[in-house]
């Protein structure tokens, strides 16, 4: 089993293409690549500019009174990166807050230490991030068949691709929510100006600017806040955390203000 989950952090810009099929076709791996790199681009799109990104359901941070201080437990979940990749934390994961996340296989880098500087100082409150990214892996290996005359049977390649995520803490809160927060704010007033204008009013909900891809893939799924000394207690907050809400979710939000 391969690790894999180093995945670029950049969203398609160019044009996408897709293969024409016609009879007596020579295909390859490469038209293969092709095919699925289209159809995911599209999702990735379609989440991007139609749902946006966030935490959908679950994804819950717990301490774990049983062990050390400084030990939490995400919860299963699904989540859309900032990129628009589908997230499915499918079993529960322990993280300490000073080693990172428990060893599993297709994660990155094992074992994950926490990214950035802990703050330091013992006065005031200090803040860690727990954050997951998509990340796929190399499963599955079969036999390759030789080339040509060649009787070597020895060679194997992986012939699936498993989907998976990681999961880090971050001293820092990522760019991709600051940037989110600005952009938010940007269209909440908006609307607030467009409703406080009798033209812009008559001419209905202005059209958003398109969300620029982030760089960073990272989703906070909690804000743990440290105690100032081991004997002391975790405190979880979803503050920093950016929900997505699915369409059912809202029309029942809706009709209950309604």
């Amino acid at each position: 089993m391969s690790d894999m989950s180093d995945l670029p952090c950049a969203c398609e810009t160019a044009p996408l293409e897709r293969l024409r099929y016609f009879n007596r076709q020579l295909l390859n791996a490469d038209d293969m690549r092709t095919e699925q790199d289209y159809f995911r681009e599209k999702m990735r799109r379609h989440n991007r500019f139609l749902h946006g990104w966030g935490v959908a359901c679950g994804c819950a941070v717990e301490p774990v009174k049983e062990a050390k201080s400084w030990t939490v437990q995400v919860c299963p979940g699904y989540a859309v990166g900032p990129q628009g990749d589908d997230i499915q934390i499918d079993h529960c994961v322990t993280v300490d807050l000073r080693l990172g996340a428990t060893p599993e296989p297709c994660t990155v880098r094992w074992p994950c230490p926490p990214v950035g500087d802990m703050p330091g100082g013992a006065h005031g409150s200090r803040k860690a991030y727990i954050a997951v990214r998509y990340a796929e892996c190399y499963s599955r290996p079969v036999k390759v068949l030789p080339a040509g005359c060649g009787c070597d049977e020895t060679q194997c390649d992986y012939s699936r691709i498993r989907d998976s995520f990681e999961i880090k803490v971050l001293w820092t809160l990522p760019e991709s929510h600051l940037a989110a927060r600005k952009d938010d704010k940007a269209w909440l007033a908006a609307l607030k100006g467009g409703a406080n204008d009798d033209e812009q009013r008559q001419q209905g909900i202005p059209v958003p600017p398109c969300p620029e891809c982030a760089s960073d893939p990272w989703v906070v799924l909690a804000t743990v806040l440290l105690p100032a000394d081991d004997g002391g207690e975790l405190q979880v907050s979803y503050a920093d955390r950016r929900a997505l809400l699915a369409t059912q979710r809202l029309q029942v939000a809706l009709a209950a203000v309604v």
